[in-house]
C-alpha cells in the first residue's frame, strides 16, 4: 500500500513537482508572514478542493483510458483510490504539523501544490492518450511528452498481462 505512494513521490522528484510544490509554499509563507494573512483556513480549503478536483478528475479520466485500453482491473481501480486517499492523508498531516509548527500554510502548501502539480501532468497526459489532445492546446501535451510516453508504455504494459 505504502509501495504505490513511494513511487508517487519518486515520480514527483524526477517530473519536479516537489521543487514547484516548494516554490509555491515558500511564496504563501512569505506572503503569509509579510502581510500577517488572516485568510490562510479559506486558502487551506481553497487548495484542498483543488487538489480534490485533480485527483478526482485525473482518477475518472484514468479509468476512462484503462477500460478504453482493455486494461481496467479493479485491483488497480482500487489501488488508485487507496493511493489517492494517503495523498490526502499525506496532506492532512501536513496541515497538522503546520498548526504545531505555526508555520502558517508551509508544509500544507508545499506537498499540495506538489500533489496538484503531479496529478494535473497526470490527468493531462491521460486525455492524450484517450486522443482528446484535439480539444486541448498542443502546446501542454509538447511540455508533458515524458509523462505521456510513460502513460502509454503502462497501459501497453497492461495488456500484455491480460
Amino acid at each position: 500500500m505504502f509501495g504505490k505512494l513511494t513511487d508517487v513521490f519518486q515520480k514527483m522528484v524526477i517530473n519536479k513537482s516537489l521543487v514547484l510544490g516548494a516554490l509555491t509554499g515558500t511564496v504563501g509563507a512569505f506572503f503569509d508572514a509579510v502581510f500577517e494573512a488572516k485568510g490562510f483556513e479559506k486558502m487551506h480549503m481553497y487548495i484542498a478542493a483543488l487538489l480534490a478536483i485533480v485527483v478526482g478528475l485525473d482518477y475518472v479520466v484514468g479509468v476512462r483510458v484503462a477500460k478504453k485500453n482493455d486494461t481496467y482491473k479493479s485491483s488497480v481501480g482500487n489501488d488508485a483510490v487507496i493511493r489517492d486517499g494517503l495523498i490526502f492523508a499525506v496532506v492532512a498531516m501536513a496541515w497538522i504539523f503546520d498548526q504545531l509548527l505555526n508555520t502558517g500554510a508551509f508544509v500544507f502548501a508545499v506537498l499540495a501544490f506538489a500533489f496538484i502539480y503531479h496529478n494535473s501532468q497526470s490527468f493531462a497526459a491521460n486525455l492524450y492518450v484517450l486522443g482528446w489532445d484535439k480539444y486541448f492546446p498542443m502546446w501542454l501535451f509538447k511540455i508533458l511528452k515524458s509523462e505521456i510516453n510513460a502513460k502509454i508504455k503502462k497501459y501497453s504494459d497492461r495488456g500484455e498481462d491480460k
